[in-house]
Parts: structure tokens; sequence; C-alpha cells
């Protein structure tokens, strides 16, 4: 007996290598496509299966026609005649630009048990309402041009944006430009509008076309380039997709609702070269106009006395750069006292004022002298000048007041006026001692020394706030990194509100616009962009929650059923709730 216990100690050493070299045998990687035929318009699933091994997510080879985006990763656990199999299933999303057979890959896939090479094959096609269309940028692109290829700096130019998209494709109209404008050197901030929308044939093809225009302003001289990312969201029927193998009819409920894909539109570079004001001929007087402009000067009163105000009134306007126009300097050599000029404010968005107080020092003064405006005219590319006075007023000297004699020696009137001790203050001898009054004067109290401080309080607020507004708007990442949390939450309403009409499609939906959108505007990235390896990049302290998140909402999205809805819905938006206010106190 011993002897047979001593042998199974040989044996389980054994026992246990031939077991792990099965198991090593019924490790597998498998790659698949689903579905493996799709439209120009449609996308695809790519995923990588790791069978009873483990593995991580590999790097996809660039595919030319091919967007792949990884997505994330999920795993499964099969008990078959009491037999145990696991699955670790790697996903990523597949997006065409343009038709024809794919082979992606080979990818080398590492695992627990070795290696293996694997590959897998796409088929993409015309769209069912477009049979000519080859590539995206043929079904929708962008034109932007200009109605000013030289501007001068200061001076607006138009900007134009086309969106052409095929007759039949449909877009739920929002139009989102995502980058490829100029980051500096232009005035404000742009904003477009939708001015119209026709139909246009190009070669034997309808499109509709979409017309934006804004107006941009440079403030230095220089080419600029504008390159617009428009991002359009396309419908399209979930009917046209495939259900990945399940039948069952909730499935085919699920798909046949109407999802909306987000496409970055091809646009063609547009250069302008902003030219700057000649120094050659520019006049004393010119302040900094440029543009086209008129020039209205009052003055008044006409008639005053020497040290009296006048006041001057002058008008600007036209179109150009009129904020940044200087006022008009009152020269020459003349008689009178000049007080700074002031800007008055205007409700009329093309024009602007100027005041100025002048007083006549004497009555010599018989004129305002002539006040002149310089502009450059971007029309006629040259200086224009306008002149208007001198402006006759009459001074008139101020008469000298008659001296008054006091008398020396006291009237008999006074002598005569009855004294009454009620009409008399008496004088009081100087005391020997000075002693500090107690009383508390009221501008020594602590309210009123406290009240002092809140000027200087309140500029330090507005300073703050203005400085935090310009921050914002020369920082586009930061500005969005604050917008983040906003946005997320309007999508976490709209989940709430979805749980209680029981709409699964639309909270899981609401879901991932809120992870896209949060992820978006946190990390500065356009939303076709956000992906879950992107954001674990960023963020890997939170590798874990954001795994469950992004998988457990995108398998629900493309119609994997779980058991439980309502109360996975429930833990799942309190899981994403709890994730974004830790992602939010991680420091970028």
């Amino acid at each position: 007996m011993k002897l047979e216990i001593r042998n199974l100690k040989f044996l389980s050493p054994a026992l246990g290598t031939f077991l792990l070299a099965i198991s090593a045998l019924a490790a597998d990687v498998q790659i698949r496509v689903e579905p493996q035929l799709i439209s120009l318009l449609d996308r695809a699933i790519l995923k990588i299966e790791f069978i009873d091994t483990k593995g991580d997510a590999v790097n996809i080879p660039e595919v030319d026609g091919l967007r792949i985006q990884y997505q994330g990763q999920s795993s499964e656990t099969r008990f078959v005649n009491l037999k145990r199999s696991s699955k670790i299933t790697h996903s990523y999303l597949v997006t065409p630009t343009q038709v024809g057979d794919f082979t992606i890959g080979p990818v080398v896939c590492t695992h627990k048990g070795g290696q293996k090479e694997v590959s897998a094959q796409l088929r993409v096609i015309k769209p069912e309402n477009d049979k000519e269309a080859q590539q995206i940028s043929e079904i929708m692109f962008s034109r932007v041009s200009t109605d000013r290829s030289s501007p001068y700096v200061h001076e607006d130019f138009g900007l134009e944006l086309k969106v052409y998209v095929r007759d039949g494709v449909q877009i739920d109209g929002n139009f989102s430009l995502r980058g490829g404008m100029p980051e500096s050197g232009m005035e404000g901030e742009f904003e477009w509008e939708v001015t119209g929308r026709e139909r246009e044939d190009r070669n034997g093809t309808i499109f509709n076309v979409f017309t934006l225009r804004t107006t941009a302003k440079t403030l230095t001289a220089g080419t600029f380039s504008f390159q617009p990312q428009v991002q359009i969201r396309v419908i399209i029927p979930r009917q046209d997709r495939r259900s990945y193998g399940f039948d069952d009819p909730f499935f085919g409920d699920f798909f046949g609702r109407q999802e909306t894909r987000p496409i970055v539109l091809d646009c063609n570079q547009l250069d302008i070269a902003v030219k700057p004001v000649p120094l050659e001929l520019r006049p004393e007087s010119y302040t900094g106009g440029v543009g086209i402009f008129d020039f209205e000067v009052e003055v008044g009163p006409a008639a005053v006395k020497a040290g009296e105000p006048i006041t001057i009134k002058m008008r600007v306007a036209g179109e150009g750069n009129l904020t940044q126009i200087m006022p008009p300097v009152l020269k020459g050599k003349h008689d009178l006292k000049l007080y700074e000029v002031r800007t008055v404010p205007s409700q009329n968005p093309n024009e602007v004022r100027f005041e100025q107080v002048v007083i006549p020092k004497s009555d010599t003064v018989a004129e305002i002298p002539a006040i002149s405006f310089s502009y450059f005219n971007t029309k006629t590319s040259d200086f224009r000048t306008l002149t208007k006075g001198p402006f006759p007023v009459a001074v008139e000297a101020v008469p000298q007041q008659a001296a008054q004699i006091i008398a020396s020696v006291p009237s008999t009137i006074l002598l005569e006026t009855p004294i009454l001790g009620r009409d008399i203050v008496y004088l009081k001898s100087i005391p020997k001692v000075w002693k500090k009054s107690t009383e508390n004067v009221w501008y020594k109290t602590k309210p009123f020394l406290t009240a002092l401080t809140f000027p200087a309080i309140l500029l330090l607020v507005i300073a703050a706030i203005t400085s935090r507004r310009n921050a914002l708007a020369n920082d586009v990442a930061r500005a969005r990194r604050q917008k983040a949390p906003k946005t997320a939450h309007k999508h976490v309403q709209r989940a709430e509100q979805a749980i209680r009409k029981k709409d699964e499609a639309t909270f899981y939906e609401a879901m991932w616009e809120a992870l896209s959108d949060y992820f978006g505007h946190r990390l500065n990235l356009a939303p076709g962009d956000v992906s879950l390896s992107v954001v674990l990049a960023r963020l890997p302290q939170e590798r874990e929650s954001l795994t469950n998140l992004f998988n457990t909402i995108e398998q629900r999205r493309y119609g994997i059923q779980s058991k439980g809805e309502m109360e996975e819905m429930k833990n799942l938006l309190r899981q994403l709730n709890a994730t974004l206010r830790k992602c939010e106190r991680i420091k970028l």
C-alpha cells in the first residue's frame, strides 16, 4: 500500500502536466466580422475571441478605406455536460469610407497558450439608395469659399460653407464644426448661420445643398487657412442592419428603430492672404479706421462766456473696424482748454460716437478749428481724409466785479442797534489743557470703514470674472472641460425619464451619448473619436468601471439582451453617475 501511495505521488505531477497540455490544446483564438456584408453608410463589429485562454486587445493594422476603433472587452463562461468553457471577446467598431473587398489583418494574437495569426474579410457595397457612390465623399462633402480673396487687416470678409448631401440620404439637420479653423489671429468667434437650402444638379446627380455663412476679421496680417471639419448625423434605418444572429422577435423590433451615425465631411482648404494697411502716404490724422466711413461733427453752444464749456460731438458711421477706431484729435494752436475725448454709447452697431469738451480761455476765441478724420478705404485701396469745420463761436468776456468798500469807523446806525444777549455768541477763553474727545464720529465707525472695502472687492470680482471669461475664450480645451458635466447631466436626465417610461432603447442611447459627450468635452475629442481605448489612455485610474460601462452600453445598443433589464438599467445609471464624479476629480 505504501508503494502504491508513493507511485501516486509521482503520478500527480504527471497528471497535472497532462491536463495542462490538454488545456493548451483546447485554447484557441478566432476573429470574425458581423456582418461580413455592409453598405457604405453602415458599420460592422469586428470581434477577436480568446477561447479557454486569456489575451489582451491587439492593435489592428490600418486598412485603407476602413476606420477601426476599439470598443472594449466582454467575458463569458459556460458549463456544458459538466465541462467549463470560457471566452474573452475584444470588440472593434468598423466604419467604411469607400466600397470594396477588405482584408483585416493578419493580426498576431498572443495568449497564454502561445500565438496565433488571424485575419477577417469584409465586403462594403454601394448604398441601396445610391448605386453609383464608391466613397463617402461622393455622397456627402462640404466646400468653403470667401467673398474677399485678399482682405486687409481689420476688414470684414465673409465665409460661405456649403454642405452637399445626395438626394435620398437623410440627416438630422444639425451641423457641428469640429476644427479646421484658425486658432489665433482672429477677432471674436465664428458664428455660423444656416442661410439657405436648395437642390443642385452636379454631373447628373441631385444634391441637397445647405448653405452656412459667417463673417470673419483678422487682428494681424498674414496667411490664414480655413478647412472646416463639418460633422453631420446621418439617419440610418436599423432594419437595414444585420441582427448579429439573433432571430428573436424582440431584436427585430429593436433593430427596426432608426439610428444616427456621425460623419465628418471632407472639405477643401481655403487660404486667405490678409494684407496690412500700408505705411506709405499715411496721413497724420489717421486713427486706425479700415473700411468705408462717413464723418459728422456738431459743436455747441455757439455763444458762451469765457470759461464756459463747449461740447464737440463726433460721429463715425459705415462698414469697417468701428471698435478699433481711435477718436480724431483737435490739433493746432488755439486758446482752448481741451478735455479728454470720451466714447459715447450708441444703439446703432454701424456707428461710433465721441464727445470732447473744450473751454475758451478768453474772448479772443472766434472759432473751433477744423477736425479731420482719415481712414483707409478698402474698396479703392487708398487713404481718405474727411474734414469738418472750422466752427464759428462767439465768446463773451466775463465782466469784473465792482469793488466793495468796508467802513473802518462804526456808523451811527450800527451804534444805535439794540444788543440782545441771545444774539451774541461770546468767545470762550482758550483752555489750559486740550482733551481728546471720546465721541465716536460716523466716519470712524466700523460699518463705515467696512463699507470702504466694498468697491475694492467688487473690482477684484469683476477682474476675476473677466479674466476667467478671456481665459475660456482663448483656451478651447479648458472651456470644453468645464462644459463636460453639464452636457452629461442633460443625457442622464433623459436616461432617468427612459427608466420611468421603461424605454430601453432610449435609455441606452442616452447613456452612450452621456459617455460620448462627457469624454468628448473632458478630453477635447470629437464625438466620433470617443472610444474605450482613448478614454483609458487618459484616465487609467477608472479602468474597471469604464470598461464595464462602455462594454455593457455598447452590447445593449447592439441588441444583446440581459436578464432583469430594469434593475440593470438602474444599477448602470448609478455606476455612470459615480464614475463620472470620480473622473471629474482626476487631474489631467
